[in-house]
């Protein structure tokens, strides 16, 4: 005979601190990172100098994907990830989902310590970009264990010197450029047709949405639903400027033989700047970007798992903390995962469509609980930050499911088939896992999903 579970919304919080400005830092930090300095070079070699358009298609299908999620931050303030919010707005077995994906998800994060490698390896080569990578997860996962997080501490001063050094490399780098990329009669332009548009533009599209995680900062906000759609909508634009623009400076400022396929954006970088300006833009740029995202990443990692535990999806064990309040079986857990790509030279690619894959189940579960907003929270739905209607809401949700099964099923092809099995079979385990656990019953699951209050 099966418990029953139980599902209790935490107390709704006294409202927080983060401003506007505050969480557009937050979204800005979020997706700037490898994707954008190392999917360039990739990207090009499936379409040529029209990569950068493949780059604006993307930052504006990327959009569409997660409209949804912005009008869910602009309706409730939500706060503890996902697997808060699908298990408050489904069911209990749709967070059971998302809690076993998001354990899988984590090998995501190992393309940033690649992506440091590489762009370590190219100021010092005699050092190997596996050297630098498996270096870095080793020295960050220490930092956490030991409960330092002196990057988060100057997270905003980070950010604004990534912002100001991509936009000042950008600009400067538009007038530098001297290659074919706006000639649409050139053989070198769209050389994979259609198709190869196509796989640049879903290749590049995974870098371009990051910014829609801080609607889960609800907690942390001044006024979640008015402040939460307003920095998500501030982030794209700049994200369009700074993608689009440093496509068309990593495209255009070199031969294409020197771009095509390149590993970094570094051969531009090289060709454009002094050799001090350019070291300096190397570390403000692209290294500052990587790390403050992987080590944001490492960080914040616990707290699902820690939650879910809490809930009864997890052995209590996995609680255990040692004297400086850190979980040394989570993060160890984590580190496993952020090394076994670089041990086994599963490229950074490969990962981003592996990624891909295992975000389409995290991604469905979530828009049905987003669909369900006007149905369960009738009064906060009317009072929506878009006045949106039901039938609008339910288009773009469509949109977006549209989107990420395109995403799925594209991965899958162009995949080798190993990796391929690997990650429909284990989307396929953490659904069942989820199923059978909350059949099971006896979980005490807390949820943060909160209606804005009466004015």
């Amino acid at each position: 005979m099966s418990r029953q579970n139980n599902i209790i919304n935490k107390p709704e919080p006294a409202p927080g601190t983060l401003g506007k400005l505050d969480l557009f830092g937050i979204g800005f930090g979020a997706v700037v990172g490898a994707g954008m300095v190392t999917l360039m070079g990739p990207a090009m070699a499936y379409t040529g100098y029209s990569v950068w358009l493949a780059m604006l298609l993307a930052t504006v299908l990327a959009l569409v994907m997660i409209f949804p999620y912005i009008i869910l931050g602009g309706t409730l303030r939500v706060a503890g990830g996902q697997y808060s919010v699908v298990t408050n707005l489904t069911s209990p077995s749709a967070g059971g989902l998302v809690i076993y994906s998001n354990l899988i998800f984590t090998v995501q994060f190992s393309t940033f310590a690649m992506a440091f490698g590489l762009y370590m390896n190219m100021v010092l080569p005699t050092v190997s970009a596996k050297i630098f990578g498996i270096t870095i997860i080793f020295l960050l996962v220490g930092l956490n264990l030991l409960g330092i997080n002196a990057f988060a501490k100057i997270n905003n001063l980070m950010s604004g010197i990534l912002l100001v050094s991509m936009v000042a490399y950008d600009i400067y780098g538009l007038t530098q450029i001297n290659q074919p990329i706006f000639d649409f009669s050139s053989s070198q332009m769209f050389t994979g047709g259609f198709k190869g548009f196509f796989l640049a533009t879903f290749l590049l599209i995974n870098c371009c949405h990051g910014y829609y995680g801080l609607i889960y900062f609800g907690k942390e906000a001044k006024s979640a639903t008015k402040d939460m759609p307003f920095a998500c909508l501030m982030c794209f634009p700049v994200v369009v400027f700074i993608y689009v623009t440093l496509a068309m400076v990593t495209s255009g400022t070199v031969p294409y033989e020197n771009a095509n396929g390149a590993a970094t954006i570094l051969p531009a970088a090289l060709a454009i700047l002094p050799k001090p300006v350019y070291y300096a833009f190397v570390v403000g740029g692209p290294i500052m970007a990587i790390l403050t995202t992987l080590n944001s990443s490492i960080a914040s990692f616990r707290f699902q798992p820690t939650q879910a535990a809490k809930d009864g999806w997890f052995p209590k064990a996995i609680l255990k903390e040692n004297r400086f309040g850190m979980p040394p079986i989570q993060l160890l857990f984590m580190l496993i995962m952020l090394l076994i790509p670089i041990v086994f030279n599963v490229s950074i690619v490969t990962i981003n469509y592996i990624s891909q894959i295992i975000m389409f189940g995290l991604g469905i579960a979530t828009l049905i609980g987003i669909a369900r907003i006007p149905k369960l929270y009738p009064e906060a739905w009317k009072k929506n930050s878009f006045h949106m209607s039901k039938t609008a809401l339910w288009i773009s949700v469509l949109l977006s499911a549209t989107l990420y099964t395109i995403n799925f099923v594209k991965a899958v092809i162009v995949l080798e088939p190993i990796y391929a099995v690997i990650a429909v079979v284990a989307m396929v385990v953490a659904l069942v896992l989820g199923k059978v656990i909350a059949d099971r019953g006896g979980l005490h699951i807390e949820t943060s999903v909160w209606p804005p209050k009466s004015e």
